[in-house]
């Protein structure tokens, strides 16, 4: 458990406790020293309970532990959007190949996160750059993972635009019973939104219609709290556009120029831009 110990001695330190107030859960002091010194190592267990302790979220404790970086997946998503956001073809590129040169103990995971690159590069350059066997070996991964946590989510909602339609909906569908376990965590329940969000817009565009209500069902299950402003105005941005594509009403268009100039208003201009650029887009092909 690398560093661990010394990054838990700050903390406790940090919060005014000593050793013996924190051995309460079950530890002994000196065991507990000689895990701070990097002597020993603690069992999850007892790791855990000392976190407990401390008063410290597990994933405050790791984010210190990552130096106070996101997780590996996280800071590829980000460097990712930006590239997407200013059109870089050539930083997704250079990202890419950068991550095939490098060597990662974690294969599986690894060759997953190069195929979502190439699926993300693929759609900005218009290159061929993903192939058949790639989406294969996304979705069989996705299948045999029997709850879907964190990296399952985000891995799902960055890809599921390219996946063949039933397969899409197979996942989608599966996606709520195999996350349900982790629908409290804050940051899971976002995701789950997000994806329920890309989704609902996806199935419009595919003017698979029956489909996307299965998605407006569930987010209307989601009962956006008033904070959660992100996802009322996507979500309303969806309904206008399903309302355009599949009844033609043109006065739908001027309620999706709305949404976008809401988050021009907040100073979300990357995404009043993206989606700027996807209502343009929907435009041209119904012109």
């Amino acid at each position: 458990m690398k560093n661990f110990g010394e990054i838990f001695k700050k903390f406790r330190e940090s919060r005014g406790l000593k050793l013996k107030d924190v051995a309460k859960a079950g530890i002994s002091t000196s065991q507990l020293s000689r895990f701070e010194k990097g002597e020993t190592d603690l069992t999850i267990s007892k790791f855990m309970l000392s976190l407990d302790e401390i008063n410290m979220p597990i994933e405050e404790f790791m984010y210190a532990v990552h130096d106070f970086h996101r997780d590996e997946l996280n800071e590829l998503l980000s460097k990712v959007r930006h590239f997407v956001s200013t059109r870089d073809v050539e930083g997704m590129k250079k990202l890419l190949y950068s991550q095939m040169e490098t060597e990662d103990k974690r294969e599986k995971f690894h060759q997953i996160n190069i195929i979502l690159l190439k699926i993300r590069l693929q759609d900005l350059s218009g290159e061929s750059y993903y192939s058949n066997d790639d989406l294969s070996y996304l979705t069989d991964y996705l299948f045999s993972v029997e709850y879907w946590g964190y990296y399952e989510l985000l891995i799902f909602m960055n890809t599921l635009d390219v996946l063949k339609h039933d397969v899409f909906m197979v996942l989608a569908r599966e996606m709520s019973r195999r996350s349900d376990f982790y629908k409290e965590i804050p940051k899971n329940r976002r995701l789950i939104s997000t994806m329920l969000l890309n989704g609902y817009i996806t199935c419009v565009e595919r003017e698979k219609f029956m489909d996307a209500l299965y998605f407006e069902k569930q987010l209307n299950q989601c009962f956006f709290i008033e904070i959660e402003v992100y996802e009322r105005l996507v979500f309303q941005y969806a309904q206008y556009l399903y309302r355009y594509k599949k009844e033609k009403d043109c006065k739908a268009i001027i309620e999706m120029r709305k949404c976008i100039a809401a988050m021009e208003l907040v100073g979300s201009n990357h995404l009043a831009q993206t989606y700027e650029g996807h209502l343009k887009k929907v435009l041209e092909e119904n012109s």
